[in-house]
């Protein structure tokens, strides 16, 4: 057996254990098709339970599962990934990770899933790039709780907090809570609907530009548009904290993804958009980022703590794919994951040089309303 499960895998762990939480990596050539085997040595641990019924990174005993499919259509690799969000992967005796490579007109697209508490989207990347690409996946990281500097952390004790997560006495905790208890504080699951909007060459060079010139992101921006066209009051953005630890990770799976939470105040569109942009940031200088990966920590380690996971209305989340369309023989690079904090999620990317949008929404709940968001977003533009 390798480590225990760092806090913030051990959260993703716990959601998977509810229903499936994959990652899945999309990547996309209109030239040169993807190996239809895993290159030697892509090997990918799982999550097993060991003492103390704690979870612990182990050797896989079963290969990973690949399939071929031909698609009608380029853009029907959205009802592809909906499926791979379900596959059971990455713990016990379950395969380590399953592909799909389809066939469409104008190329192919593999698709990827991996589990969500092993990788986050820059890792994901990494590993579908290193399969695609026949390179080394990397071994698995290091807690990232461990490599953090002090100063991403608000709690004065986060470093005896961190460091108390290996200790028996947490796992004791851990195992008198039972899986339960430690269960009953998450989001209720279900399964994600996927919903795509791609903007015209001219429409993106439009947002962007504007974007540009306002002084505003690109995700304040789409935050701000989602308040116009939903009335949202708040929203979460992923936080890849693995930008302050140095010397930087090397690729391979792991994880060192967190969030934030900014409130949608009225207001003017682009206003509201640098003003959210500021919140951000200073919410992730303020420590905000880093105390989310001590949920767990504090609830096995302060006793009478009670459980909090804020459940998001929304969240937008970025990823390491801005890149322009074709650069390194990739028409799409891209990483989505199933809307397990509650709510919907919404993922900007670039394709063949076009923004687009992907809504991720429980398919029990009120569907995303991407063509709302994306009009909100142009109509700003003008």
């Amino acid at each position: 057996m390798m480590r225990l499960l760092s806090p913030n895998e051990a959260k993703f762990w716990l959601l998977d254990q509810v229903a499936p939480t994959n990652s899945i990596v999309v990547l996309q050539r209109a030239e040169g098709g993807f190996p239809m085997q895993a290159p030697p040595g892509f090997d990918l641990p799982v999550a097993r339970l060991g003492r103390r019924a704690r979870p612990r990174w182990t050797a896989a005993t079963r290969p990973g599962v690949m399939a071929r499919i031909t698609l009608a259509a380029e853009a029907d690799w959205v009802g592809v990934a909906e499926d791979l969000l379900d596959a059971r992967i990455g713990t016990d005796d379950n395969p380590p990770w399953q592909a799909v490579v389809a066939d469409h007109p104008g190329g192919q697209t593999l698709l990827l899933a991996v589990s969500h508490a092993l990788t986050d989207y820059r890792t994901a990347l990494a590993i579908g790039r290193a399969f695609a690409e026949g390179t080394p996946v990397g071994d698995l990281a290091p807690a990232c709780e461990e490599l953090l500097p002090g100063r991403v952390f608000a709690d004065a004790e986060a470093g005896d907090l961190i460091e108390g997560w290996w200790s028996d006495r947490a796992g004791a905790r851990w195992e008198a809570l039972g899986l339960q208890r430690l269960t009953a504080i998450l989001p209720p699951a279900s399964r994600t609907q996927l919903t795509l909007h791609r903007y015209d060459e001219t429409e993106t060079a439009r947002i962007l530009e504007r974007c540009d010139a306002e002084g505003a992101s690109l995700n304040s921006a789409l935050a701000i548009a989602l308040r116009d066209a939903a009335g949202t009051d708040a929203c979460a953005f992923s936080v890849d904290l693995s930008r302050f630890i140095r010397p930087a990770l090397p690729p391979g799976p792991g994880m060192a993804i967190s969030h934030v939470y900014a409130d949608l105040a009225p207001g003017e569109f682009w206003e509201s958009a640098r003003d959210n942009r500021a919140v951000v940031f200073e919410r992730i200088e303020g420590g905000e980022a880093g105390d989310s990966l001590l949920i767990l920590p504090r609830l096995l380690q302060r006793p009478g703590t009670p459980p909090e996971w804020r459940r998001s209305g929304l969240t937008i989340t970025g990823a390491p794919t801005w890149r322009a369309a074709g650069e390194d023989g990739y028409d799409q690079q891209l990483v989505l994951s199933a809307a397990r904090a509650g709510g919907g999620v919404v993922i900007p990317t670039l394709w063949r040089g076009q923004l687009q949008l992907l809504g991720c929404s429980p398919e029990d709940d009120v569907a995303m309303p991407l063509a709302s968001l994306a009009a909100a977003l142009l109509r700003a533009c003008d």
